[in-house]
């Protein structure tokens, strides 16, 4: 019998352990949202305890950055856009191009008319403007604008029975998709598309129970809340890059 060599085999042990302690450390660095070298942060801690992906970003062909979020269909932020060069923002009436039924207009209206008082009213609470108005006449002359404009481009209203018996796999639930875009004047700062569609727990797990328009208002928050998280984030945790001369 041939002896064994411990002292071989601690030697081989300790150096897989190592290893395997490395992929552990890089793992856990990248679930946790640090960055590595020449990379973006995409994940920050907010004063609430949550921790916010904003997704990577990557140059656009056009300029600016995207982001590929996991909250978002699209964003695009444009390379000289800094939110504290502003103390307004307009929110807008939100505009529709979806195609409805007759039976959906009252809810699809509804839907028009708490998107900007949501987002007005999140962007109040967050701090996030000295400034924010619902309407035009609101606006302090001398003001450094800018202004948010979205349009609603799919909707559907939904429907109890089906979310009773399959709502838990998304049937019967309301839709709505959101196109928004920032600007300073004509100058385009940020663009950005949502889709929302039931997301939280009680439109899934009982939505059979709960209205249309309640589970629609829900999911127009669940946009709001990711739309003022990424402004706060890009306002106040990210460095903002300067045009060149």
């Amino acid at each position: 019998m041939i002896p064994m060599r411990p002292c071989n085999l601690t030697a081989r042990l300790a150096a897989f352990l190592a290893a395997l302690a490395t992929l552990l450390a890089l793992a856990g660095c990248a679930s946790t949202g640090e960055k590595s070298a020449g990379q973006q942060a995409s994940k920050f801690k907010m004063e609430d305890g949550r921790t916010v992906d904003i997704g990577r970003a990557s140059p656009a062909s056009g300029g600016g950055m995207n982001y590929k979020s996991p909250h978002f269909e699209k964003i695009w932020v444009a390379d000289s856009l800094d939110f504290n060069a502003y103390d307004t923002i307009y929110v807008a009436p939100t505009l529709s191009t979806a195609k409805i039924n007759k039976d959906e207009q009252r809810p699809h209206d509804l839907a028009r008319e708490n998107l900007p008082i949501e987002l007005a009213r999140m962007c109040t609470n967050r701090k996030l403007f000295a400034n924010v108005a619902t309407r035009e006449t609101d606006v302090k002359p001398g003001a450094r604008l800018l202004k948010l404009e979205n349009t609603i481009v799919e909707y559907a209203k939904g429907g109890g029975a089906a979310r009773y018996f399959a709502g838990l796999y998304g049937a019967g639930q309301p839709v709505v998709r959101v196109q928004g875009r920032i600007t300073d004047g004509e100058k385009t700062l940020f663009r950005f598309e949502a889709r929302r569609s039931g997301v939280s727990a009680g439109a899934r797990m009982g939505g059979g129970f709960m209205k249309d328009e309640d589970i629609q208002l829900e999911d127009i928050r669940s946009v709001v809340l990711d739309l003022t998280d990424f402004v706060e984030i890009i306002a106040r945790k990210m460095p903002i890059k300067k045009e060149a001369p």
